[in-house]
C-alpha cells in the first residue's frame, strides 16, 4: 500500500467515524423530538377536552343569565 493510499484510507475511516458520530446525534435528536411530539399531542388532546367542558359550561351559564334577565324584566 502506498503513502498515498494509506492517506486515502485514513481519510475515508475519518468520515466514516464523523458520519457514525453524527448519525448517532441525529437519531437521539430524533428520538427526543418523537417523544416531545407525543406528550405535547397528549397535552393537546387534553386541553382541547377541557376547552370543549368550559365551552359547555359558558353556554349553560349564559343561558341562565339570558333567563334570569327576562324573568328581571318588568
Amino acid at each position: 500500500m502506498t503513502e498515498l493510499e494509506r492517506q486515502l484510507l485514513n481519510a475515508l475511516e475519518s468520515l466514516e467515524g464523523g458520519y457514525r458520530v453524527q448519525h448517532s446525534a441525529w437519531e437521539s435528536a430524533y428520538s427526543d423530538l418523537r417523544l416531545m411530539f407525543e406528550a405535547t399531542s397528549t397535552e393537546n388532546r387534553a386541553l382541547r377536552e377541557s376547552v370543549g367542558s368550559l365551552s359547555k359550561q359558558v353556554l349553560h351559564l349564559s343561558a341562565q343569565v339570558e333567563r334570569l334577565s327576562q324573568k328581571l324584566k318588568p
